[in-house]
């Protein structure tokens, strides 16, 4: 097929078909890009910021249109949607008081009378970007890229392609250089991209899966890459913790976006004899969420983003009830049409102490991209361990307990992953670093580490 169509999740309404464009209009778009990268990467840092600047204002100004594309397109809550486009405004923000500093020129002592470091834009950088925060993740690496003198090529998800067609056009509203172009591709196509010598850089965010693809052609072709893979957070709950305290934060984890969240907490692990309570109190906590509408301010969730992740989800769920001791009550849904469905925690038990076992394998190797919680208890710090870190992923963690023990002990270097929250759920910030190892993939986006992740590292010694 040459063509896709984006669907209204809510209502199960088609809203648009899209035809995929042809090699000759991707490479049109790339000899654009190349040309505008010659004016903006010889562009003094104070014109940049004056272009960002301008653009943050058009984006600021933007917020109840967009807002209402993400919400149509992918089914969050148009509160939430308004809130993810003013946490963009923050990477902006950071970037234009920080920004100059983090990539300004350094003379250092060495050999040359006159030896300095500078930090260089690279060209294109090729972006592939997913639908859940289809504004957010998009502006998380693109800010600190553009302020160092980059240009973006930018392939959105299909799910949210209005998404990126928007951004496109706030950058034409915006008087300056062609910064930013979209393609709607397939994949038969992307090897047109990847070869192309003018493009330099791909950063991808999406499924540990597609990753290893991406991550082979940039190897085939030697493309600087950064790569923001999948997850199945650790949410660890400490002996020393409040069980009403942590499932509060249990559950805000693991709904975060209807938990369609990369870093949302997916597995939970709680010290053995405390479990019921904490399955009791989860219960408690999910009586104060609302499945409806995402035009509905009471609502909590709103539906998940496209049916094939519905079909997902019931076939998590069926699973999960055959291998469970306890699970939450399931919450009402009163539509009849939409991909709506209701949260759901699992305890799981049977088969958890033997690594062969469907139950472990399916607790610690998969990604739900769902609100659905997975429990288990451990009976010693050892046995915890051993459960926390026997996982491909390695992303982000969560732990819950006495702060000065976790500091004391050093905990943080017994979880294997990139990012750790203690007593708070894992959240993404404009001014520190974003990223995970292992099978969640590699380099980081936001703050001093992001924004140099896109430039070359250049030594220059004057005699």
């Amino acid at each position: 097929m040459n063509h896709f169509e984006t669907w209204n999740p809510t209502t199960e309404e088609k809203i648009n078909t899209y035809t995929y464009m042809s090699e000759r209009e991707i490479v049109r778009k790339i000899e654009k890009l190349n040309s505008a990268f010659d004016v903006w990467k010889i562009m003094s840092i104070d014109q940049r910021l004056r272009w960002l600047e301008s653009y943050k204002n058009n984006l600021k100004n933007s917020i109840p249109e967009l807002a209402a594309i993400i919400t149509e397109t992918m089914g969050k809550p148009l509160v939430e949607a308004k809130l993810e486009i003013e946490k963009c405004i923050t990477q902006f923000d950071y970037y234009i008081n920080k920004g100059p500093e983090l990539i300004k020129e350094h003379v250092i002592a060495a050999h040359y009378t006159d030896t300095r470091v500078n930090f260089v834009p690279m060209g294109i950088v090729f972006s592939i970007m997913p639908w859940n925060y289809p504004a957010w993740q998009f502006f998380r690496f693109a800010v600190g890229a553009w302020l160092a003198g980059n240009v973006i090529l930018f392939k959105h998800s299909e799910i949210t392609t209005e998404v990126g067609l928007y951004l496109e056009k706030l950058v034409e509203k915006t008087q300056g250089p062609t910064l930013l172009q979209t393609i709607i591709m397939n994949s038969q196509n992307s090897e047109v991209v990847f070869s192309h010598p003018s493009v330099r850089a791909v950063t991808f965010t999406g499924s540990s899966k597609v990753g290893r693809a991406i991550g082979e052609l940039c190897g085939k072709y030697l493309k600087k890459s950064v790569l923001e893979l999948g997850g199945n957070d650790s949410f660890v709950v400490d002996i020393s913790a409040g069980i009403g305290k942590a499932a509060k934060l249990a559950v805000s984890g693991r709904l975060l976006n209807n938990g369609q969240s990369c870093i949302a907490s997916k597995r939970f692990f709680v010290p053995r004899g405390k479990e019921t309570d904490f399955m009791n109190s989860v219960q408690m906590e999910l009586k104060s969420y609302v499945v409806g509408s995402p035009l509905d301010k009471k609502s909590n969730l709103g539906p998940l983003a496209h049916k094939r992740f519905l079909d997902d989800y019931k076939q998590h769920v069926q699973f999960l009830k055959s291998i469970s001791s306890q699970q939450t009550e399931a919450i009402s849904i009163v539509t009849e049409k939409g991909y709506f469905v209701s949260p759901h925690f699992f305890l799981l038990g049977k088969g958890m102490k033997d690594k062969e076992s469907e139950s472990y394998c399916f607790f610690q190797t998969q990604e739900v991209f769902s609100p659905v919680g997975m429990v288990t208890a451990y009976d010693n710090d050892e046995h915890l361990w051993s459960l926390v870190n026997d996982s491909p992923y390695g992303l982000g963690a969560v732990w819950v307990g006495d702060a000065e023990k976790f500091k004391k002990e050093k905990l943080h270097l017994k979880f294997n992953v990139g990012m750790i929250a203690v007593n708070d759920i894992l959240k993404s910030d404009a001014r520190v670093p974003f990223g995970g190892a292992k099978d969640s993939g590699y380099g980081r986006e936001s703050g001093e580490f992001g924004i140099r992740e896109f430039c070359t590292t250049q030594s220059l010694g004057i005699k």
